[in-house]
């Protein structure tokens, strides 16, 4: 949610300057008009000095430190206005625009509760004050109580149905709630009031795609891209939404693009990898992958769908590279050394093989795929009755008809029947 949106122009009504016309005054009031025509010619430094004459000069007026106030707040110099409005409000503990004026200088600082302590004294005198419901309810959103947000800005829409902002604002607070359908209604309506509004289309565009609607997000995607063809957010966002559609020919073009502005970032290069496999280009898909994994070396699920792409093709040895290096990501997974080893033992690398079925029954002793597996290795290193003896005692420990069936054929191939 966008602070000055939101919360609008709230230090308009401090903006427009005060002056007092008691004849005892005319030399300060002098002084303040001075400093707000200084301030039309932009000479901010002599503005400052005649803001501070008036305000020695009237020392208890609090419409002098009000107009110094506006003028720190007009040079976003927060603490300064804070302090003067401070001021007001000891001389005139009543003034309701000061006390939501620095309510809104706290939420410049980011003292939000402060802030909110402001806003909250102020709508319990005038609860209809927008400025103030606008401002509490940005508070409420940053401070992740969206359902307060939601509903400050409903008696904001209650109050002016046609303020499409409250409604974009309103929108942002039900998503942070996963409120998608809600959230959804409050973007159309804000696009309603305001057709051009990119915030609004992309707001929307990314609830469509978390309700699980692609079809509906992808016009929103489009014209987001339209306006904005190189954005990298929405440019990823399409590209998943057309893989979502089995749109692969379409994602593959967005993720190249996306590619071109930021060269750097794995991600996009193994997403590109993963819609060139539902192609087919398994050639294209592993340059992708490998392309992911030098950039980024340690990531898991790019060794994985390499590996994938390895076993397909029968490249055994560069798969045995990956499944090295995934067991060194992953030192503790016994599955990885298991498929390493049957990997081995294809490679006739008997005694690595044997090395990586020895480590998995070290942690589980009855695992059946891995009894069987030594016991191959076993016989094929010579010794059959060993190795018959060894699958012999993972076909007793087997109850998946398809573990027995695949003992049975392992006893078979090395010449033996059962013992």
């Amino acid at each position: 949610m966008s602070m000055n949106k939101v919360i609008g122009l709230t230090l308009l009504s401090s903006l427009v300057w005060l002056f007092s016309c008691d004849a005892e005054e005319m030399s300060a009031e002098q002084y303040a008009a001075r400093a707000v025509q200084s301030v039309k010619d932009g000479n901010q430094v002599k503005a400052l000095a005649d803001f501070d004459k008036a305000v020695e000069s009237a020392p208890d007026k609090p419409i002098h430190y009000r107009n110094r106030a506006a003028f720190f707040a007009l040079t976003a110099q927060w603490g300064k206005a804070i302090a003067d409005y401070d001021t007001v409000l000891k001389l005139d503990k009543n003034d309701q625009v000061t006390l939501r004026n620095r309510g809104y200088a706290y939420v410049q600082l980011g003292k939000l509760n402060q802030a909110l302590a402001d806003l909250d004294a102020v709508l319990q005198v005038q609860p209809d004050d927008n400025q103030a419901l606008r401002c509490r309810a940005y508070v409420y959103a940053v401070q992740k109580q969206d359902v307060k947000a939601v509903e400050d800005l409903t008696k904001l829409i209650e109050k002016n149905p046609s303020d499409a902002q409250s409604y974009k604002a309103r929108g942002d607070a039900n998503a942070a709630q996963s409120k998608w359908s809600d959230a959804i209604a409050d973007y159309s309506k804000a696009l309603e009031l305001n057709p051009t509004d990119l915030e609004s289309i992309s707001a929307r565009a990314i609830a469509d795609l978390h309700a699980g609607d692609k079809n509906k997000a992808f016009s929103d995607l489009n014209a987001v891209l339209e306006a904005k063809p190189d954005n990298l957010e929405f440019l990823k966002l399409r590209a998943q939404a057309n893989y979502g559609r089995n749109q692969f020919d379409s994602a593959i073009i967005d993720y190249s693009k996306a590619i071109n502005l930021k060269s750097d970032d794995a991600s996009l290069y193994a997403a590109r990898g993963f819609s060139r496999l539902k192609k087919g280009d398994k050639n294209g898909a592993l340059e992708d992958f490998t392309k992911a994994i030098e950039l980024k070396p340690d990531e898991i699920p790019y060794y994985e769908a390499r590996l994938y792409i390895y076993g397909s093709e029968n490249d055994l040895e560069k798969a045995l590279g990956d499944l090295t290096h995934l067991i060194a990501l992953k030192p503790d997974q016994i599955e990885l050394y298991l498929r390493r080893a049957n990997l081995c033992l294809q490679l006739n690398k008997k005694d690595e093989s044997l090395a990586d079925y020895e480590r998995v029954l070290a942690k589980d002793p009855q695992n059946v795929a891995a009894l069987a597996g030594k016991g191959e290795v076993i016989a094929k290193k010579g010794n059959r009755r060993a190795g018959a003896e060894q699958l012999e005692e993972a076909l007793r420990l087997a109850t998946d008809p398809r573990d027995k069936a695949n003992i049975q054929a392992k006893l078979h191939g090395i010449g033996v029947g059962p013992l």
